[in-house]
């Protein structure tokens, strides 16, 4: 599937499913594919990126689905930037009736990998993604740090792992991914400090 596909799927997903409005943000976005990367191994080519683990493919897939007015984009404006470091700006996502007739389209096109897709989303929904973007962006941090070693560490060479990348990740946050990523099925690679 295509990331212009997926990312109509992810915003279908969070208005019909989720019973929101709109999809609540670009990290969100980028988060939720990530974690549908690695469940489904669709190959979006995430790496590391201020926010967490990020990629262009799906970025650009965004951007096209913009572009051909099959998703809509409003920015909202807050003041200041939160205690974590996330932006004084959001962006919500929600389909266009264009972009409704291609998510049919899809689902008509490719019902398997449109199940599995949207399988893997409730999958996530299951192990606690509320569409807080923050905690799933820590998630996907400590996955892709813990992804990236290639075997168990302990919340301190998290942490330190973290910093490296300039993200700051404290120890209950580093519980709370990891209860999310084990019911995930994903990692149980997160050891306690001695």
């Amino acid at each position: 599937m295509s990331p212009d596909e997926v990312v109509l799927l992810i915003v279908k997903d969070a208005v019909k499913d989720r019973k929101k409005n709109s999809l609540r943000g670009k990290t969100l976005l980028q988060k939720r594919g990530y974690f549908l990367d690695k469940i489904l191994n669709l190959d979006l080519d995430y790496r590391a990126h201020y926010y967490g683990p990020y990629s262009p493919k799906l970025e650009n897939g965004l951007s096209k689905t913009k572009a051909l007015g099959f998703v809509k984009e409003d920015a909202l404006e807050f003041s200041g930037i939160d205690p974590t470091g996330i932006e004084g700006r959001r962006y919500d996502y929600r389909l266009t009736d264009a972009g409704e007739k291609v998510v049919e389209f899809v689902m008509r096109k490719s019902p398997d990998e449109t199940k599995k897709i949207l399988d893997a989303l409730d999958r996530l929904k299951d192990a606690g993604d509320s569409g807080d973007y923050v905690s799933l962006s820590i998630a996907a941090k400590v996955h892709h740090i813990l992804s990236k070693a290639s075997k168990s560490m302990e919340l301190g060479e998290i942490r330190e792992e973290a910093s490296k990348l300039g993200w700051n990740i404290s120890a209950d946050q580093i519980d709370n991914a990891a209860s999310l990523l084990e019911k995930l099925k994903l990692l149980k690679l997160v050891k306690k400090d001695n």
